[in-house]
């Protein structure tokens, strides 16, 4: 790993903590793993474990352990049905093996046998060492749902930090070396596809700006972005374990990425002020109906948060939920409380979008149920594109009707100055 040697030697210099979740790195019959076990301070050990080259979880229940010494065993995935209580929690999972470990906390090792348990018996070296170590969050006692269930959290969360200190045995699994692609010009920006091999999607970075300016904030995002995507398809694949939920009603789900594999990220604009993408795609892990969807994301780069549409767009109004498409509200009112507003075009706007829609796009059965106010008010968004020009897009329609997500059309600047903010030259500048 590129990182674990200073990651290493941050730990070594760290001083030991009371409850503590550790990261390890090892060999498994020469594939190299990561394992994750709590320390045993406050309840039994339990953990997971991965092989780095695939990913997905696999979970280490508690069996025993007795000072430094411990003993767990290495569930088995759900060939025939597996069996969840009334709280999802598994009932008599399979097992494939036992984990005898003793940790050396001088040398922040652990060393032990993995022994199978399936036909004739398979005893394996285990020799482990520490690259990271995070504290115990809260007093609850953690199983091995809690460390997976804190995984699949980061997919979507992102108030869920995603770094060395607070997740290391996630940060350890995303460092891998990607396949690259060429440079493509992008507008004034160059910009280029990775590929993790293990995921197989396509996801943008940008290699310079024409302005010299730094692409260190735009990638880390993109970085980050990605590797919370790649956190989501190795929850789907290791779906295959009672420990992590699936019960006997959930054949045929699971132990698949999710269809995150073939998933489409393409950046549609870049510049040192922002940057816009749109993720396409259809994503089905477990449930009764895909995600069908095709959302565009803007960024800030000055704040490294989305941006915020109103300060480009003064025809980007706010109203409380399922309000009318004239009842606006105070714009104090609603960034004092921005659960209960949602904000989107004002009703100038909705009439100038609906009038620049491509006959093409919706036949008039789907048109009434796409172009209405409320359609529009709840599920426009923009993004931006390449020539300094604004695309205009549905997202966030659900199940069924979300044929009508996609792209509508695209609009210069210059087309769409009416609806532009004072501060919109901020973000384009020379071109406003």
């Amino acid at each position: 790993m590129r990182h674990a040697a200073i990651l290493l030697a941050l730990f070594a210099a760290t001083p030991t903590l009371g409850d503590e979740v550790r990261t390890f790195v090892g060999t498994l019959n020469d594939r190299e793993i990561l394992v994750e076990l709590t320390d045993g301070v406050s309840g039994p050990i339990v953990g997971r474990y991965t092989y780095r080259d695939t990913g997905g979880d696999v979970p280490l229940l508690a069996v025993s352990h007795d000072g430094n010494a411990m003993t767990l065993h290495e569930e088995a995935p759900c060939e025939d049905a597996c069996k969840t209580d009334d709280d999802g929690k598994a009932v008599d999972p399979p097992l494939a093996a036992v984990w005898e470990l003793t940790y050396d906390a001088k040398a922040h090792a652990a060393s032990g046998m993995r022994t199978t348990l399936d036909g004739k018996p398979k005893a394996s070296a285990l020799e482990l060492s520490v690259v990271g170590a995070r504290e115990l969050e809260g007093s609850e006692i953690l199983t091995p749902f809690d460390l997976h269930d804190r995984s699949a959290a980061m997919g979507f969360d992102d108030g869920v930090a995603l770094d060395w200190s607070a997740a290391p045995y996630e940060m350890s699994l995303l460092d891998v070396e990607f396949d690259e692609g060429p440079d493509v010009a992008l507008g004034d920006a160059m910009v280029r596809e990775v590929v993790d091999p293990r995921t197989s999607f396509a996801f943008p970075r940008v290699t310079s700006f024409a302005d010299g300016s730094s692409v260190e904030v735009a990638n880390a995002i993109l970085a980050e972005r990605h590797g919370r995507m790649n956190l989501s398809a190795f929850d789907c694949l290791a779906f295959r374990y009672a420990s992590y939920g699936k019960g006997e009603y959930m054949e045929g789900t699971g132990g698949t990425l999710g269809d995150y594999d073939t998933e489409e990220v393409t950046l549609s604009y870049a510049s040192p002020r922002l940057m816009s993408w749109v993720q396409s795609g259809s994503l089905w892990c477990s449930g009764a109906h895909p995600y069908n969807h095709i959302d565009s994301y803007t960024v800030d780069l000055e704040t490294g948060k989305p941006l915020d549409l109103a300060k480009v767009f003064s025809a980007w109004v706010p109203r409380e939920w399922g309000a009318g498409i004239d009842e606006i509200a105070d714009a104090e009112t609603a960034a004092d409380n921005p659960d209960a507003y949602h904000w989107g075009p004002s009703a100038e706007l909705v009439a100038y979008v609906r009038g620049n829609v491509p006959a093409d796009i919706f036949d008039e059965n789907l048109a009434e149920e796409c172009l209405t106010d409320q359609a529009i008010i709840d599920q426009l968004n923009i993004r931006f594109a390449e020539g300094d020009a604004v695309t205009f897009t549905l997202s966030g329609f659900p199940h069924v009707i979300s044929v009508c997500n996609g792209d509508l059309f695209s609009a210069g600047l210059d087309e769409v100055k009416a609806f532009l903010a004072e501060g919109a030259s901020v973000y384009f500048p020379g071109v406003l």
